[in-house]
């Protein structure tokens, strides 16, 4: 009898495996409590455009993202953003981030374009880190207190802290450099120093862009992985959320849709908390975070000459918005597609219950872009929520009999690092 296998979670991770496991044989079914495939890397509808819902990119730092794309067909329409530095925006000032540099430090502190944000004293003082000796690099050491401690305060909340946190959504105090990479505590002991593990990292990354997205929206990467795992055999099941889940007599049975499905091997690819929540054996999960996405489609010529870039940070309170992209200056496929409209996207940190997030997005945007639009340049508006995808990795993604947790039950996040682990290496 072949093996019966149950994926809870639709989204990237849970297709992924769920089509691993068909391909050796076994009996498939992912159940996904949404309407649709993808979770994060979805798709929604503003205004006749169909833009992504969640990620609009991929990082090149590994070539697992693109190779699943080749894979799937989808080689022709990898695209690169536009290139165009980020921005910053403050209570005080806005300025555009330096072109070089690696997670916000600068490989050359004392270049023109660091030392007009952060001054030249800083900017010596940092290009003298080199020079002094590295101490101990506990494994949880946090972001925040290296840099803070070896290249100083300014370079801290002035370069690292905008692009740290507009990825994680933590505090740099809050962020071990272990979460980024687990490797990283090693790499930077073996590099002697925080300048010169820039260097390294930023010397092996890919040539070209360190993001790439898919003409047409990341979206259509689940889309056609959602197609090949139906070709695989696997039985998708949209609309229908597990309940509960029961290790019993060798076999696990979870209650979903007013019955019960058994599965050999139960494969939970959801957030930390839903996992906890089905399986109430596992380890207890961090504080559940969500975020919000909000979607703007503006009349706007003063955004014709992207006068912020592609995308802005936001430090200091400045807005409520922790960061907005500039998405038809981005992505010229995106451009041609709005026909003069202009797409904004701006990320949220949910705080009380029931807050009008879109109520902000309009004045946040004109905070950021510099602009002053009036309401009625809003043709279209358009709001998204999603767990907190901050990383906290999990020691053990098979902590039970026949239990495999993957994606964001394993504490994954980004795509390429959740196609990176469903990738065998060879």
């Amino acid at each position: 009898m072949a093996e019966r296998v149950l994926v809870v979670g639709g989204g990237v991770s849970g297709l992924l495996a769920a089509r691993r496991h068909a391909r050796r044989g076994a009996v498939v079914t992912v159940l996904e409590a949404g309407e649709g495939w993808g979770g994060r890397v979805s798709s929604v509808e503003v205004e006749g455009l169909t833009v992504d819902a969640g990620a609009e990119s991929f990082a090149t730092r590994t070539p697992a993202v693109e190779g699943l794309a080749r894979e799937l067909g989808l080689g022709g329409d990898l695209v690169a953003p536009t290139r165009a530095p980020a921005w910053v925006v403050t209570p005080e000032r806005a300025y555009p981030l330096p072109t070089t540099g690696w997670l916000g430090i600068p490989t050359r502190p004392l270049l023109t374009d660091v030392r007009r944000i952060i001054g030249w004293g800083p900017a010596a003082e940092a290009a003298l880190e080199r020079s002094r000796p590295l101490g101990e690099v506990a494994d949880d050491a946090t972001v925040g207190s290296l840099v803070r401690a070896r290249l100083g305060e300014p370079v801290a909340e002035l370069l690292v802290a905008p692009v740290l946190q507009g990825v994680y959504s933590r505090p740099l105090d809050e962020l071990p450099l272990a979460a980024i990479d687990p490797s990283l505590p090693q790499q930077l002991r073996d590099a002697g120093s925080l300048l010169e593990l820039a260097r390294r990292r930023r010397r092996l990354a890919p040539a070209g862009s360190a993001v790439m997205g898919i003409r047409g929206g990341m979206w259509r990467l689940t889309d056609a992985l959602a197609g090949s795992a139906r070709e695989a055999g696997v039985r998708l099941v949209v609309g229908t959320a597990a309940e509960s889940a029961e290790h019993l007599d060798g076999a696990w049975r979870v209650r979903a849709g007013g019955g019960t499905l058994v599965a050999d091997t139960l494969v939970l690819a959801v957030p930390r908390p839903v996992a906890h929540r089905l399986v109430p054996g596992l380890p207890e999960p961090p504080v559940e975070r969500r975020v919000a996405l909000a979607t703007l489609v503006l009349d706007a010529p003063e955004l014709d000459a992207s006068p912020r870039g592609t995308g802005v940070l936001a430090l200091g309170g400045v807005t409520r918005a922790k960061a907005l992209t500039h998405a038809t200056a981005k992505w010229p496929w995106l451009r041609d597609a709005a026909g003069g409209r202009h797409v904004v996207r701006l990320s949220y940190a949910l705080g009380e219950p029931g807050e009008d997030l879109l109520a902000h997005a309009l004045p946040d945007a004109n905070r950021l872009l510099g602009v002053d639009l009036p309401e009625s340049r809003v043709r279209a508006s358009r709001l998204v929520e999603w767990p907190d995808a901050s990383p906290a990795r999990v020691s053990d993604t098979r902590p039970l009999p026949g239990l495999e947790l993957v994606g964001v039950a394993a504490g994954l996040s980004g795509l390429a690092a959740i196609v990176g682990a469903a990738t065998p290496r060879t």
